[in-house]
């Protein structure tokens, strides 16, 4: 089954201001927006959710502690026979891809749902 690495959302990040205002993701939010639209997709995938702080251990088990950045989906190279998987990485046995758009790309081809609006 494939799985699909989100991050929990209203995490805090003090890199970025030192203080403890609340953020969301807004690439895993996209995802999630799609998961909503494509309900079907819930029942197909295996969504795991993470938190913010590095290293994220779920992940980094699997692609590796460069390759920890989400939204991730990670699949099996059964998951993709007859499928293009030419933009996805492959690490340890598995196939992976962090970018939104790529994500996105792949349940359209896999999954037939629609594809954003150019």
């Amino acid at each position: 089954m494939e799985k699909l690495f989100l991050l929990k959302p209203n995490f805090k990040d003090a890199n970025v201001d030192g203080t403890e205002q609340l953020y969301y993701c807004p690439h895993c939010a996209m995802i999630e927006g799609v998961l909503s639209y494509y309900t079907q997709l819930k029942d197909k995938l295996e969504v795991i959710y993470i938190d913010f702080p590095r290293p994220r251990h779920k992940l980094v088990e699997l692609v590796g502690e460069e390759n920890q950045g989400c939204p991730n989906l990670v699949i099996s190279k059964d998951d993709s026979v007859g499928l293009d998987t030419s933009y996805f990485m492959s690490l340890k046995g598995y196939l992976f891809v962090n970018k939104k758009e790529l994500i996105v790309r792949y349940f359209t081809d896999k999954y037939g749902i629609g594809k954003p609006h150019p």
